[in-house]
């Protein structure tokens, strides 16, 4: 009977091993790269995610604490819209809000029957009461028709959010499109395509509670007013990239 010697044997167990070997990085290699994209996707969704509720909280933050906003474009005001853009931009950073996102801020104020407190140092009466909540002013840093406000003449506030007669309010909508597979998408040609993820946040003025937020022009006089509101309201045709 043939018989291996020690040496053969040795031989054609190593080139069983190598083989085992080489089928193992086959498998196991793609699978550990799909993993590692995979992860990476997610954590740069998650800071998508991060980013636009960051800028929607931080803006509102901000504008809480302004008595009025001036139609700008320039940044030399801390109080211009030009201001606020930019300083949607840097929260968003390193994503690039101004070329894939919008952003648009709703001042609101009370316009009931019995109570009208929407125009520049237009102060209303205290009441709890519940008010009539009413667009003072829109403005949006872009105009993308897939980025539009859901904050309309129609549907100002929710029915849940305590509104009462002399109040003001604030929303702050951002917007960003997100390609959920940037890294993936060479090797994945039929991968899902961008998402636009939205965030919309309310808030109420620290200063001034009982009067409106105006849009002021460049001499600080209130804008010219819309139907039934007073100069500083001009309503809600929105205000595009001032």
């Amino acid at each position: 009977m043939y018989k291996l010697t020690t040496a053969r044997r040795t031989g054609l167990a190593r080139r069983r091993s190598r083989g085992v070997a080489a089928l193992e990085v086959v498998i196991i290699v793609p699978v550990m790269m799909f993993m590692l994209f995979g992860f990476t996707e997610v954590y740069l969704y998650l800071r998508a995610v991060s980013m636009v509720e960051h800028a929607a909280f931080a803006l509102a933050n901000s504008l809480g604490q302004m008595q009025n906003v001036m139609d700008q474009s320039g940044t030399t005001n801390a109080n211009s819209l030009g201001s606020l853009w930019a300083d949607a931009n840097l929260l968003a950073s390193p994503d690039t809000l101004t070329a894939n996102g919008n952003v648009i801020i709703t001042s609101v104020c009370d316009k009931s029957t019995t109570e009208n407190n929407c125009g520049l140092n237009v102060v209303g009466t205290p009441s709890l009461t519940s008010g009539t909540p009413t667009i003072c002013w829109q403005a949006e840093a872009n105009s993308t028709s897939t980025m539009k406000s859901k904050v309309t003449t129609s549907s100002v506030l929710p029915s849940t959010w305590p509104f009462y007669q002399g109040d003001a309010a604030l929303v702050i909508e951002v917007f960003y499109r997100y390609n959920p597979f940037p890294l993936l998408s060479s090797f994945w040609p039929g991968a899902p395509g961008s998402t636009v993820l939205y965030r919309r946040v309310y808030a109420r003025q620290r200063v001034l509670n009982w009067t409106s937020m105006s849009l002021l022009d460049t001499s600080g006089a209130g804008l010219a007013a819309g139907s039934g509101l007073s100069a500083g309201c001009p309503g809600s045709t929105i205000i595009v990239g001032s």
